[in-house]
């Protein structure tokens, strides 16, 4: 079982790190290539290309900086540290990469379908880290672990929205529009169920808020 937990964790923030890398990449500020190079039209718009950057930005920070807090030999949880940084993820997320993520939905490529799928993802974003922060305030160590889960799995919902989109064009031959829909649902659907299954899983086994024990 620790061989598949410490594979697991090995996977997962092998993929984190290739996304915060996606992610800052776009700070050579070339506003011609990659995604910006199909929403020109949206360049000269600064709040827009502000809040583009911003999501990008704390999105890259709290994928990051999301994963130590689950190790508590590595960061205990009574820690300053971990304090510290549980207020940096749970405030870029609530303020900033949740809120931008629901503005930038407003300018989706497929629609009105598009937009509202991405709009969902925000919120299944946003509510679990809230009801997180809320039940440490409580003092439910617990609960603030089960929902942590939940949110970290959300914040991961970009890497399952990049291996989605190349594998749903190629192997199951969609169009654009209809892939770019798809992938305004399908990747936070999956992770979504993928937090539940852990939360599952780890009911019984954790008592404290500590994946290594």
């Amino acid at each position: 079982m620790k061989a598949l937990f410490y594979t697991g964790w090995f996977v997962v923030i092998f993929l984190a790190v290739c996304l915060a890398g996606i992610a800052l990449s776009y700070f050579d500020f070339d506003l011609t290539k990659r995604f910006l190079g199909s929403k020109q039209a949206m360049i000269g718009n600064g709040v827009w290309l502000g809040a583009f950057y911003s999501h990008l930005f704390f999105g890259a920070v709290v994928t990051l900086i999301g994963i130590p807090l689950f190790f508590s030999k590595l960061i205990p949880f009574k820690a300053k540290l971990h304090k510290h940084l549980g207020k940096i993820y749970i405030g870029s997320i609530l303020f900033v990469s949740g809120p931008t993520g629901l503005y930038l939905a407003f300018f989706a490529e497929g629609g009105q379908y598009s937009t509202i799928g991405f709009i969902l993802m925000a919120m299944a974003w946003m509510i679990p880290t809230y009801i997180a922060f809320q039940r440490i305030l409580k003092g439910d160590v617990q609960g603030h672990h089960n929902w942590m889960i939940r949110s970290y799995c959300m914040t991961l919902s970009g890497v399952t929205l990049r291996l989605f989109t190349p594998i749903a064009s190629r192997y199951f031959d969609f169009d654009y529009d209809t892939t770019f829909i798809l992938s305004a649902y399908v990747p936070w659907i999956i992770n979504l169920l993928i937090g539940e299954v852990l939360v599952l899983l780890n009911k019984k086994r954790f008592h404290t808020l500590t994946i290594v024990s």
